[in-house]
């Protein structure tokens, strides 16, 4: 998926609030809008919003001297999550169908974003989620090809949500998947440290994807991660930056999200084709397998 120009104001957005989480102050607040203004400028609209977003939140850390600005919003994040944990690995067990139900609390975890928007709902999306349909639906085949796959990497995405993503593991078989994360700091992606915070890695083989990128740009990542990328019989890909980063890869995907952003939901319903019942909005839950190259985009 290409960077479009409705990206750029969330980029300043972004900028904006990243700045007030880094430091409280405003002189540096304005240093860094002003540094973004700039960076915006240079930004390649034909790579994707992850790739450009780098070179934004590197500048965020480097100009308020905070290699990780978000660590207490993530920590916190955790802790919302591992509390709601009990209640949601409950309903998972008491459903009829408990693979559908925990695609669907890793789903909705995946509203954990303080990238995409700071306003979320964490604890009324994991109680409404089972009773949110999927706007787009590839279950039954995300349940064959997962019970077929001999390895299944799963591409992680922000703290918190990947409390949830351990439900999703435990169904599919943990001893069979590999859980790649991020290498470095950015935005509230997870980290090796917060998979293992979170048990992951009792479970499941937890490797870095070897970026600081919120998203999984195959050509800067590690040679282990493409190892088990181009290796894995099944990738599932969590959240719209792995969405935007892998939307145009021919690997054997599938993306789960929740749409909380207008670019992506136009994306999401021009990869499904006619296989969408109707077209994806913000709030959807998507369950859908990449089935054929991504088209290009003027931006």
């Amino acid at each position: 998926m290409q960077t479009s120009l409705d990206c750029l104001p969330c980029f300043m957005r972004q900028a904006l609030s990243a700045a007030r989480i880094a430091t409280d102050s405003p002189a540096l607040q304005q240093q860094i809008l002003h540094r973004a203004a700039r960076l915006l400028a240079e930004f390649d609209l034909g790579a994707s919003p992850p790739e450009n977003a780098v070179a934004l939140y590197r500048m965020i850390a480097e100009t308020s001297g905070r290699p990780d600005p978000y660590r207490e919003l993530k920590e916190e994040s955790t802790r919302i999550a591992l509390d709601l944990l009990p209640l949601a690995r409950a309903r998972v067990d008491e459903a009829g169908d408990p693979l559908l139900a925990a695609i669907k609390f890793a789903i909705a975890g995946n509203i954990i974003d303080y990238g995409a928007h700071q306003d979320f709902d964490a604890r009324r999306a994991i109680d409404n989620c089972l009773a949110q349909p999927l706007a787009i639906n590839d279950y039954d085949q995300f349940r064959q090809d997962a019970a077929r796959a001999a390895s299944i990497l799963y591409l992680a995405d922000n703290c918190g949500e990947i409390v949830f993503d351990g439900l999703l593991i435990e169904q599919l078989g943990a001893e069979k998947i590999t859980v790649a994360v991020k290498e470095r700091p950015i935005i509230n992606d997870a980290l090796v440290a917060d998979a293992r915070a979170c048990g992951l890695d009792r479970r499941s083989s937890v490797i870095s994807n070897g970026t600081d990128c919120p998203g999984t740009p195959l050509a800067d990542c590690a040679g282990e991660f493409l190892d088990r990328f181009h290796g894995a019989d099944l990738i599932i890909s969590k959240g719209q930056g792995n969405f935007e980063s892998l939307s145009e890869s021919d690997a054997p995907i599938y993306f789960l999200l929740t749409v909380k952003c207008p670019v992506v939901a136009e994306h999401v319903g021009a990869l499904a084709g006619d296989a969408a019942p109707r077209r994806a909005a913000m709030g959807d839950l998507i369950l859908m397998k990449k089935a054929r190259p991504f088209p290009k985009t003027s931006p």
